[in-house]
């Protein structure tokens, strides 16, 4: 029985498409402009830069959190 092959869902592309359209809203619904104090200066910035500036810090402060434990293990563990 000769027949075409299954062709197999692009379950990648998909994934892609719908991470695009989420990235796509996100951008479209944090437009509105906020007052920001970053302690030593107000500024007036999109919402959305203000989230991914928040990302950016809590990814930073994990990624020195985890290199001070690790230096800490190191030290512990001696020579």
């Amino acid at each position: 029985m000769q027949g075409t092959p299954e062709k197999d869902t692009p379950w990648k592309l998909i994934a892609f498409g719908a991470l695009a359209v989420y990235a796509i809203l996100i951008v479209l619904f944090n437009r509105k402009q906020v007052d920001v104090s970053f302690v030593f200066f107000s500024a007036e910035i999109s919402l959305l830069v203000l989230i991914l500036l928040c990302v950016g810090i809590g990814f930073a402060a994990g990624f020195l959190f985890d290199q001070l434990r690790g230096r800490r293990k190191r030290q512990r563990s001696g020579p």
